[in-house]
């Protein structure tokens, strides 16, 4: 499935880019199919735990269904992790994003591109 591999692929550059920035950095394959949840990627740096819950889109809004988003939540409450939303933007690189920048509607969180681009925290910014 082309989606799938996408999404895959976006995990594994992120992956590297956090090991380059100096992390111990580990991915999650198959994340949204375990029955236990986990985030896709786990990133640690001196102490501090990144959880990133990943997606590659381009489209003008990014939606995350609330499921996903309280996993990623609970998990990193358990875990002492700082939750992140990793959105991989064609041409414009990786923007990370604190769950409560994106607006729940009930069924998914959501957040456009426009609020993304200007909310959005780098890599570098994220690892601190």
């Amino acid at each position: 499935m082309v989606y799938h591999s996408k999404g895959a692929n976006a995990e594994r550059e992120l992956m590297h880019l956090f090991f380059n920035a100096g992390c111990s950095v580990v991915r999650i394959a198959g994340s949204g199919t375990s029955p236990l949840p986990a985030p896709d990627i786990i990133a640690l740096k001196k102490g501090r735990i990144i959880a990133v819950e990943c997606k590659a889109r381009k489209a003008k809004n990014l939606a995350i269904t609330v499921q996903q988003m309280q996993e990623l939540v609970g998990w990193s409450k358990k875990a002492g992790a700082k939750p992140f939303v990793g959105w991989r933007i064609p041409r414009k690189g990786w923007l990370f994003l604190r769950p409560k920048q994106l607006h729940n509607t009930g069924k998914f969180f959501l957040i456009s591109l426009k609020d993304a681009m200007q909310k959005g925290k780098s890599l570098k910014e994220v690892i601190g």
